[in-house]
């Protein structure tokens, strides 16, 4: 074959071999796909982890009508109550349900108050109202004209003992409720009777364990069983 011819030099030789595929060029670009994806798995994973750090860790429950509900949510705690009786001048007396703990101001307070025919000056001096309350405790609240007996041409009946403290059985906190009687006192009241039963309410005088202007303030509320 000539081969001096000038368009010759452009024919492919007959003993030339064939130009690979690019198969590595075609690998180069599947790698760098790869590796990209990669990292944007990378990104996602890590985004996802520090939302979930900010969010406290708590778990929350979706229920089926789509409201959340938190997982470490405890179920709220009945709250323990006694039931008291208010009697006398106050505008609705009656037996209330109270919380533990409650003073016999909340007591009158459920009652709606003082009424209009409270006497202010026995009030003060029977009751204290920052005494914590007792289950069945008997809250009376003084009239006008109880302190100087019945008035003129009104039935007298029978002096109501039910709802009041029994010197001689009562517990240090029943005690503790009366007006003028505080934890110490309550103490001396239990030793006098636990050396000799009162026989009557005067008998806190004659043994010294109250003065007279105390037991003044509580003769109304106690008895002796």
């Amino acid at each position: 074959m000539d081969t001096s011819a000038p368009w010759r030099a452009l024919e492919t030789p007959e003993n030339a071999q064939p130009e690979p595929p690019p198969q590595r060029l075609r690998l180069d670009t599947s790698r760098l796909l790869l590796a990209a994806v990669g990292v944007l798995v990378a990104v996602s994973v890590g985004a996802a982890l520090l939302v979930a750090g900010q969010g406290g860790g708590q778990v929350e429950v979706v229920s089926s009508a789509g409201s959340t509900v938190g997982a470490s949510a405890a179920p709220a705690a009945t709250q323990a109550t006694l039931v008291v009786e208010v009697s006398g001048a106050v505008l609705h007396p009656g037996v209330y349900s109270l919380a533990v703990g409650s003073r016999v101001a909340d007591a009158i307070k459920a009652a709606g108050g003082y009424s209009a025919d409270v006497d202010p000056r026995m009030a003060e001096s029977q009751l204290n109202l920052a005494a914590r309350l007792v289950d069945a405790q008997l809250i009376h609240v003084p009239r006008r004209g109880e302190a100087g007996g019945a008035a003129p041409g009104a039935a007298v009946s029978a002096p109501a003992t039910a709802g009041l403290i029994d010197l001689n059985t009562a517990t240090a906190q029943q005690l503790d409720t009366l007006p003028g009687v505080g934890p110490v006192t309550a103490q001396k009241i239990i030793a006098a009777r636990e050396q000799q039963p009162f026989r009557s309410i005067d008998d806190l005088v004659t043994r010294k364990i109250v003065p007279a202007s105390t037991l003044a303030k509580f003769r109304s509320l106690v008895t002796v069983g």
